[in-house]
């Protein structure tokens, strides 16, 4: 009669060999589950709590109607303020971004072998989105991070997501969410510098009259040999000396006078 094997004898030889690696996250204690809940959804459980709160101290201090008014105007005032409307929905929406970023989390499989994943520690509004920072357990290092940061940027539905390691903490790092490019404008940039320039010469007549200039080469007539309509040493400024040739023929001089008789030859 043949001996029957147990049932467990096939798996564990299975395992032993190798052939298939099985990922499973361990069962978690459902008071750890709880307290993962409220850490999580910590900003929407206050929120709520101090909403109704305040809505039952006026419901009893001046009635239902009088309540319902008084918190319909009060949010109505906090959108209506562009201050205080920019504060609000940058909050929420740095609290929409670490929900998204723990659920990438989830989805990629970024945690280590016994399910422990990054833990979320704060996040702040910045210029072009938002700061994320992220607590490494043992297990997982900034590379793991590195790796799916395209997917980050779609969970989180941003342009793109940046990793930064802290120099200070390896187990520290930030996760930049970037929605938005402040220097992508398509106004005219004004330097400060120009502030103290005065009008423009080509907005004032008397200053264009100022500027002569330089005659066409081709357009002027060679002076004859003998007339010397040069201006005195004097008055004639100093040029550098002309080291190149020029072209002559039968005794002409091939010098280029312009207004004033001064040689611009070295200029057309």
């Amino acid at each position: 009669m043949a001996r029957r094997r147990s049932p467990g004898v096939g798996s564990r030889r299975g395992s032993q060999l190798g052939f298939v690696e099985l990922f499973t996250r361990p069962e978690q204690h459902p008071l750890m589950r709880v307290l993962g809940f409220l850490v999580r959804y910590r900003a929407e459980l206050t929120v709520t709590t101090v909403l109704v709160t305040v809505a039952l101290v006026l419901r009893a201090e001046l009635g239902p109607d009088l309540a319902m008014i008084t918190l319909a105007g009060t949010t109505l005032i906090v959108f209506a303020v562009p201050a205080s409307r920019r504060y609000v929905l940058r909050r929420s929406w740095c609290v929409y971004t670490r929900h998204r970023i723990r659920t990438c989390f989830v989805q990629t499989g970024t945690m280590t072998y016994d399910g422990r994943m990054p833990f979320l520690l704060w996040s702040r509004p910045s210029e072009v989105g938002e700061r994320v920072r992220v607590w490494l357990p043992a297990g997982l290092s900034v590379k793991d991070l590195d790796q799916i940061t395209d997917r980050l940027a779609v969970s989180c539905w941003a342009q793109e997501a940046r990793v930064e390691p802290c120099r200070r903490q390896a187990a520290l790092a930030v996760v930049e969410i970037v929605r938005r490019d402040p220097l992508a404008t398509g106004d005219s940039v004004a330097p400060a510098v120009l502030d103290g320039v005065s009008v423009n010469i080509h907005d004032t007549g008397a200053e264009i009259a100022a500027v002569v200039p330089l005659p066409n080469r081709a357009d002027l007539v060679p002076v004859p040999a003998g007339t010397d309509r040069t201006p005195p040493a004097a008055a004639r400024p100093a040029r550098p000396k002309h080291t190149g040739t020029t072209a002559s023929s039968e005794g002409t001089d091939t010098r280029v006078t312009g207004f004033g008789g001064v040689d611009v030859s070295d200029y057309v």
